[in-house]
């Protein structure tokens, strides 16, 4: 597929869903598009409605027309765009595109983040999880000073703060399934050797009580206190799919999770700063004492 093609796409979509458009409004946003190479005044019927198909064939994203009161076009799944987590994510990965694409003459203007190596595996990965076969790599570890060779049978991927993991079983311990960072991965290449994918195993549920990829705690009940501010910005962005408030006291609020208190969610709320403080459990109570008492006998000096 060519990439101009699902620039149009997505040009159309976006288009489309910001509210109900008659052709003479499409036509009029269409002759001022830069993908307009033709320089047409309206977009071509019978163009239009082929990219109306393919659009609802390949993103299940249906473009409808009312006839009540004028024919008017508009997105009628708007509400399940986002209802799949993979749509989603490939709808946003690729509407980003198209922006970028449209805005080459501005790029001073816009200011990207840097993201760890490791995309250049993804398609080696997913192939290797639909044909059942195992993959061999060279890893290095943060732990570890040498690299060394590994064969996996890949479970599911992970994004995370922008960067990519993927889990599975390593051959040397079969019935554990470990994770692995893709910006560490070096000569990724597949092998002849199959796996058996567990009937019963989840992605989700896998990583579902923690935040983020580590999972070297067992979950438990979490209870944190926030400032009126803080507690407007977890409203907004949940710190996990657990969350719950369930108290207000003196205008904080008190929030609730069941979550692993790993390294990643401790670092986490270290972000929140004296915004957030940690009720429960003692344990990770005891943890960001010492912390603040490190941090001031440390200033002290």
């Amino acid at each position: 597929m060519a990439a101009h093609q699902v620039n149009i796409y997505f040009w159309l979509i976006d288009t489309i869903a910001s509210g109900r458009l008659t052709r003479e409004d499409i036509n009029r946003r269409w002759a001022h598009c830069r993908y307009n190479d033709n320089h047409e005044d309206e977009f071509p019927e019978r163009k239009f409605h082929r990219y109306k198909e393919e659009i609802q064939e390949i993103f299940d994203v249906e473009i409808r027309c009312t006839r009540n009161n004028g024919n008017y076009y508009y997105i009628d799944n708007k509400d399940d765009i986002s209802g799949g987590f993979t749509r989603k994510w490939l709808l946003n990965a690729m509407a980003v595109h198209s922006m970028m694409d449209q805005a080459q003459d501005i790029n001073d203007s816009i200011l990207y983040e840097d993201i760890p190596e490791g995309a250049q595996y993804l398609s080696l990965i997913v192939d290797a999880i639909k044909q059942r076969n195992q993959l061999r790599f060279t890893y290095h570890s943060f732990n570890r000073q040498e690299q060394y060779e590994l064969t996996l049978a890949p479970y599911c991927l992970k994004v995370f703060k922008q960067r990519w993991y993927v889990a599975g079983c390593p051959s040397t311990h079969p019935n554990e399934i470990r994770v692995y960072a893709l910006d560490r991965v070096q000569d990724m290449r597949p092998t002849t050797e199959s796996f058996e994918y567990p009937k019963n195993f989840s992605a989700k549920q896998f990583f579902a009580p923690y935040y983020g990829v580590f999972r070297n705690q067992e979950p438990t009940k979490v209870i944190i206190e926030a400032t009126p501010q803080s507690a407007q910005f977890l409203r907004l962005l949940p710190l996990h799919e657990s969350q719950k408030e369930v108290k207000h006291f003196h205008g904080n609020t008190f929030f609730e999770y069941f979550i692993a208190p790993t390294l990643d969610f401790i670092q986490e709320l270290r972000t929140h700063g004296t915004d957030i403080r940690v009720r429960e459990p003692e344990t990770l109570v005891q943890i960001f004492r010492e912390e603040a008492q490190k941090a001031y006998e440390m200033y002290c000096q």
